[in-house]
């Protein structure tokens, strides 16, 4: 009993029992990961495949392109029955990389739009993210400069242009190309 005191009450003693803390605790964090990445990774990739229904609703399925995509562009699927493409793009924002879903119709024109799990600020940036104001986007072929910015979130809306311009310039390089 009296090592114990000597061991615990030393210099050793304390930083052996916080060592083993610490191991004890980050193999919990690490199985606890283990265990729920596979549900966390198969309810992401269920959002992004409603989120590609919800921007192009005529499309029934989608295939997935493995190509080399412009900057700016992660992902490109083309509709199954042809009726056009959804491509996941992010441009520089105000507090980072903003996400979004965008899908273009057969002809290259804007059919739907919506901002993703981004950092921008709430009531500033993520006013870009509202329906009322993607809209505007909607049917538009060429330059999303046609609309105009949001005021005081002139970085998002420029990070939306960017990843309309990006989504535009792969629909382009990949119209004509099977996935």
């Amino acid at each position: 009993m009296k090592d114990f005191k000597k061991f615990r009450d030393g210099f050793i003693g304390p930083v052996i029992i916080l060592a083993v803390i610490s191991l004890i605790i980050t193999w919990a964090v690490a199985a606890t990961f283990g265990l729920t990445y596979a549900e966390i990774e198969k309810a992401e990739f269920e959002k992004a495949r409603l989120a590609r229904i919800e921007v192009l609703a005529a499309a029934d399925d989608f295939t997935k392109y493995e190509t080399q995509l412009p900057e700016g562009v992660m992902e490109a699927y083309r509709a199954n029955n042809g009726a056009g493409f959804v491509f996941q793009a992010s441009a520089k924002g105000y507090d980072g990389q903003v996400p979004f879903m965008i899908g273009l119709d057969a002809e290259g024109k804007i059919a739907g739009i919506k901002m993703m799990t981004n950092n921008e600020t709430k009531g500033l940036g993520s006013r870009v993210g509202e329906p009322k104001y993607l809209e505007l986007y909607l049917g538009m072929e060429g330059d999303p400069d046609q609309v105009d910015s949001i005021t005081g979130a002139t970085k998002t809306s420029n990070a939306l242009k960017n990843s309309l311009r990006a989504a535009q310039e792969a629909y382009e390089q990949l119209k004509d190309m099977n996935p």
